[in-house]
This record gives structure tokens, C-alpha cells and sequence, in this order.
């Protein structure tokens, strides 16, 4: 996905808030399977849409949650394609969620 959409590595880690050192885990290491949150990060970092965002939760074992404020924040921003995630951590924080960092 990454190159597909012409992005660097380094630009989708950075902006998903995951070090060097991590984002090659997760490349490397076929067994490891980061957490929801890391994946979640991705799909803001990606700029993908909501479905691609689905598909990319579903390859790593996870799913969207109605029930969940951060899933809920998290989609609001994918479908709006709002993918800035100063703005996505300020209404998270709002909401009493954990934010990206």
C-alpha cells in the first residue's frame, strides 16, 4: 500500500507515530501482529478510505467497533477524508480517548 501509493516508508511510519525500529517488525517479522491502535494509526498515515481501512484492520485480526469512541472518531475522519492527525488526537482527546503519539 505503500507504494502503490507512492509514499516512502519513512513518511508513513513518521506519520503514523511509529519509530524505525517498530514500522521493521512489522515488515519483517511474518508472526507479529502489532495492536489495534498501531493498525488503526496506518490507515490515517496511508490515507486510506474506510473500506480499504476495513480491510487493512481485518488482515491484522481486527474490526471497527461501533462501541468503541476511538473506532467511531477514527471512521468519522477516514470517510470525511480527513486524515490530519493533530486534528484526529484533538477529538480524541476531547472524547477522553487515547490519542496518537
Amino acid at each position: 500500500m505503500i507504494d502503490e501509493r507512492g509514499l516512502t516508508d519513512s513518511e508513513v511510519y513518521t506519520k503514523a507515530y511509529v519509530d524505525r525500529r517498530h514500522f521493521s517488525k512489522i515488515r519483517k517479522d511474518i508472526n507479529y501482529t502489532p495492536n489495534k491502535k498501531t493498525v488503526l494509526a496506518f490507515t490515517i498515515a496511508l490515507e486510506l478510505s474506510l473500506d480499504e481501512a476495513k480491510d487493512l484492520l481485518r488482515s491484522a485480526g481486527f474490526a471497527l467497533s461501533r462501541s468503541s469512541k476511538t473506532d467511531t472518531i477514527v471512521a468519522y475522519f477516514l470517510q470525511n477524508k480527513i486524515y490530519d492527525m493533530f486534528e484526529i488526537n484533538d477529538v480524541l482527546y476531547a472524547y477522553g480517548q487515547p490519542v496518537f503519539d
